[in-house]
């Protein structure tokens, strides 16, 4: 399906779309204000994504899980809607990081997803959470909480 394949966000990508999106930006004097409705429903964890889809939904991973998969769905946005992914180690109260998208011209109604990865050290056990905002708003849109077991 055209125009509807996920964004494969990677720490590369990411700094891409964000220096992609500034330039727009800084281009046109701003960008216009995202639609009150664009929103993203049925955040969830994954094992791997394919062909743009989310393979299955998980609330736990092992230590030994390669990398984390959160995805949610884009509804009502335009094109070019800013995404960010704040990923949070709650057993020790700790923000990991934070990955920050852009859809381009993909539009809505699209699957984005963001990844996390231990560099191949094995993840430390209890939960963590993933919140996804769109734009710069500053209450999630969605919540995901999950284990390492």
């Amino acid at each position: 399906m055209r125009g509807r394949k996920a964004i494969v966000v990677g720490a590369l990508f990411a700094l891409l779309c964000c220096l992609a999106s500034a330039a727009a930006a800084a281009e046109t004097g701003g960008t216009a204000p995202l639609p009150e409705n664009a929103h993203v429903v049925d955040g969830h964890m994954t094992s791997a994504m394919k062909d743009g889809k989310p393979l299955d939904r998980l609330i736990a991973y092992t230590q030994e899980s390669p990398a984390f998969y959160a995805v949610g769905t884009l509804l009502s946005a335009p094109p070019h809607t800013k995404i960010r992914f704040s990923w949070f180690f709650v057993t020790q109260n700790q923000h990991i990081t934070d990955v920050d998208l852009n859809t381009e011209d993909h539009g809505s109604d699209i699957f984005v997803y963001s990844t996390l990865n231990n560099g191949g050290d094995p993840w430390p056990k209890g939960a963590f959470r993933v919140e996804i905002f769109v734009d710069d708003r500053t209450d999630p849109d969605q919540i995901i909480d999950f284990e390492v077991e």
